[in-house]
């Protein structure tokens, strides 16, 4: 069961906002709790019982602690969960993303808005990561796509750089490197940097003018018949900003 909540010092706002969240989740068979507070504190009162929630919908403007102070106290036992602030004024936008807001709606509340986020956070939460399975010289092993940093093509084996330092080579293949990466590209995070290398974006740091810098601090060089992968990856991050992935 997903748990909400929501925190508004507007009765008639909260109650409505209640009321479209229950509805949404009975329409789409979506089992939830949802949780109504009057104020930060009282929500953050029920946190502390150690009820954390899936989603929270928060009002900024607030008297006894706006909804950016208490979006940083959830934060600081809840790094995962949604935040989607709900208010009258847009003078807080920018500040609402130090808490990694997933999304800022107007006041008073728009049904079909409040309804396209809840889609949008359940469609995030409902996801499972995707795994590739690499056949590997010791056995078949399953891992992440976000675990893989890049992967280097070396004399017909695939040799996967992964998070946290490990490494894990296939099976030799008879096929081109191009011809076992098809999955990959589909995945939408990982671009050539170069011929023998496979790259995930969501593990770029810095790019300079040699190529990509990795989280691992491997400096990835990107060639110049693969020097669209720059734009791609810029293209990318202009992309996870606007769909609010690194919230």
């Amino acid at each position: 069961m997903y748990r909400i909540s929501v925190c508004d010092d507007n009765s008639g706002e909260l109650e409505k906002i209640c009321r479209i969240i229950n509805e949404y989740t009975v329409a789409n068979n979506i089992s939830a709790d949802v949780n109504a507070f009057a104020s930060g504190s009282e929500l953050l009162e029920y946190e502390n019982r150690g009820q954390c929630s899936d989603i929270y919908i928060l009002d900024i403007i607030m008297p006894d602690m706006n909804g950016i102070q208490l979006g940083k106290a959830i934060r600081q036992k809840n790094a995962d969960a949604f935040i989607i602030f709900l208010t009258t004024s847009k003078d807080y936008a920018l500040e609402s993303y130090s808490v990694k807001a997933f999304s800022y709606l107007i006041k008073p509340a728009v049904e079909e808005n409040v309804t396209a986020e809840l889609a949008d956070c359940f469609s995030r939460i409902s996801k499972p990561p995707e795994r590739f399975v690499l056949k590997c010289s010791s056995g078949t092993v399953s891992v992440r796509s976000e675990d893989i940093v890049y992967i280097e093509y070396y004399n017909h084996r695939m040799i996967y750089r992964l998070a946290g330092g490990k490494t894990a080579e296939s099976v030799y293949f008879r096929g081109t490197f191009d011809s076992v990466i098809t999955d990959y590209i589909k995945n939408g995070s990982f671009i050539k940097s170069s011929a023998s290398y496979l790259v995930n974006m969501k593990h770029i740091k810095t790019v300079n003018a040699v190529g990509f810098i990795m989280s691992d601090g491997t400096v990835l060089t990107v060639t110049r018949k693969y020097a669209e992968a720059r734009k791609k990856y810029i293209d990318y991050e202009l992309n996870r900003g606007e769909q609010h992935d690194d919230v």
